[in-house]
């Protein structure tokens, strides 16, 4: 077993990136192999679309790992929504207004996503990160 010379978390020999921080391992780094890997990356970040990546085969570990973190981000927006919806019953302005601000905070982690994506790092959304409902 080998350890991540970032955060000190054990990885499989067969990993590239640490799968706690994204560093990559031994001086590696991601190459895409092909604008595959980087619309299905995009995809993760986009909602519902986020289940096409997800139950793809044969996907790449880049692919899998935004994946994972696009339908955890889903999971949390829906929850947040329901919440929303339900504090806006009773309380109709601090419903209204949370519901705006996990819109905003929704999007803000979206572009971040697809901005990783892009960049092509393994990279933990800010914030939520270290919420898990779906692990790898």
């Amino acid at each position: 077993m080998a350890f991540c010379s970032k955060c000190g978390s054990q990885i499989d020999e067969n990993e590239n990136f640490c799968p706690k921080c994204g560093a990559p391992v031994n001086g590696s780094g991601y190459v895409a192999s092909g604008s595959n890997d980087t619309l299905m990356g995009v995809l993760s970040y986009l909602g519902l679309l986020a289940l096409i990546p997800y139950f793809s085969k044969g996907q790449s570990s880049f692919v899998r790992y935004h994946a994972v973190r696009g339908m955890n981000l889903m999971i949390l927006e829906i929850i947040a929504s329901v919440a929303c919806s339900i504090l806006s019953i009773g309380l109709p302005v601090v419903g209204s207004i949370l519901g705006w601000l996990v819109s905003i905070g929704s999007l803000a982690l979206t572009i971040i996503g697809i901005v990783h994506v892009a960049n092509k790092e393994m990279k933990d959304l800010p914030v939520i990160g270290g919420i898990q409902f779906i692990k790898e």
